[in-house]
């Protein structure tokens, strides 16, 4: 039996969801017959939106046509291939919630709306395979991370590789995903903050070191004070026993750190190093910048 429905201009993506594609010697219940661009469509539309269910996220092109999804209540329900009915609770993240939480985190305002796909892992000359895999797999799969405390150390010696920017990158996508708090600080601003004392009773301190995820920008540039020591061990020792993830950035790698023991033995063993290739990004996309302003100023009327 073939339940079909096709409309006078074309179904839309969500429409084609909730059948399955029409193939030959497949389960025959709530079929559609699509053709090559509806299927790539309807493909996209299922991968985005099964992107924070680890069970479903990476299924092959052959098991999404033979899936259907629909939205219900409170998030979607999945029929598998043998009729089998998945719950799919939505992370419970709005529009609004999402603007608010990503304006909230602080970011620098070059990087608050960046996303994974403004990251051009082909600017690089080196083989960057390996990072750009672990990267992705850690926005995919955020949830099982963020329960056992684990996040990303990213790292290069060069200035200007990208390290501030990927950091934004992940902020961003995880929280356009995943409910939960975020905060991106730079760690001389962090310092500047609790320059005053260094018992971490400030409100705004607090809110730092006990938010759900957060970036740490430029670990390692900080000076050599004697109460750095002290503010920093509360830091990432708090997020360390309560099992909070944070993401490091530095022109260092970790086991060449030098802080405190207790401080690089937490980070190492809490976070998975990201390696940026030797080059500056940043410097080549300022002179592409300058030469398409050029650009514009020599052909302006």
């Amino acid at each position: 039996m073939s339940n079909s429905c096709t409309g006078a201009t074309g179904p839309d993506k969500e429409h084609l969801a909730m059948y399955r594609v029409e193939k030959p010697g497949c389960l025959n219940i709530f079929t559609m017959p699509m053709d090559a661009d509806q299927r790539i469509m309807r493909r996209a539309y299922l991968r985005k939106a099964l992107l924070p269910y680890e069970r479903f996220a990476n299924l092959s092109n052959e098991e999404l046509d033979a899936i259907r999804l629909r939205p219900v209540e409170g998030g979607y329900l999945l029929e598998d291939s043998h009729g089998y009915d998945f719950f799919l609770k939505s992370s419970g993240v709005t529009d609004s919630e999402r603007e608010f939480r990503r304006t909230y985190a602080m970011m620098p305002f070059e990087f608050i709306n960046v996303t994974a796909a403004d990251f051009k892992w082909d600017k690089y000359r080196e083989d960057t395979k390996a990072s750009k895999e672990l990267v992705s797999r850690y926005i995919v799969k955020f949830p099982q991370f963020k329960e056992r405390g684990m996040g990303l150390y990213i790292y290069s010696v060069m200035k200007g590789s990208g390290k501030t920017m990927l950091a934004c990158c992940l902020l961003n996508e995880i929280v356009k995903r995943y409910a939960g708090s975020v905060k991106f600080i730079n760690i001389l601003d962090f310092l500047e903050m609790t320059k005053k004392g260094f018992r971490g009773e400030d409100k705004d301190v607090q809110v730092i070191r006990q938010t759900g995820l957060l970036v740490v920008d430029d670990i390692g540039v900080q000076l050599d004070k004697e109460w750095i020591g002290t503010v920093l061990y509360q830091l990432i020792n708090e997020r360390y026993v309560n099992r909070l993830p944070t993401i490091y950035t530095s022109n260092i790698p970790p086991e060449h750190l030098k802080l405190d023991d207790r401080i690089t033995d937490r980070i190492e063993s809490t976070t998975f190093a990201v390696k940026l290739p030797e080059e500056s990004i940043r410097r080549e996309t300022r002179q592409q910048d300058k030469r398409r302003l050029l650009e514009e100023i020599e052909n302006a009327p």
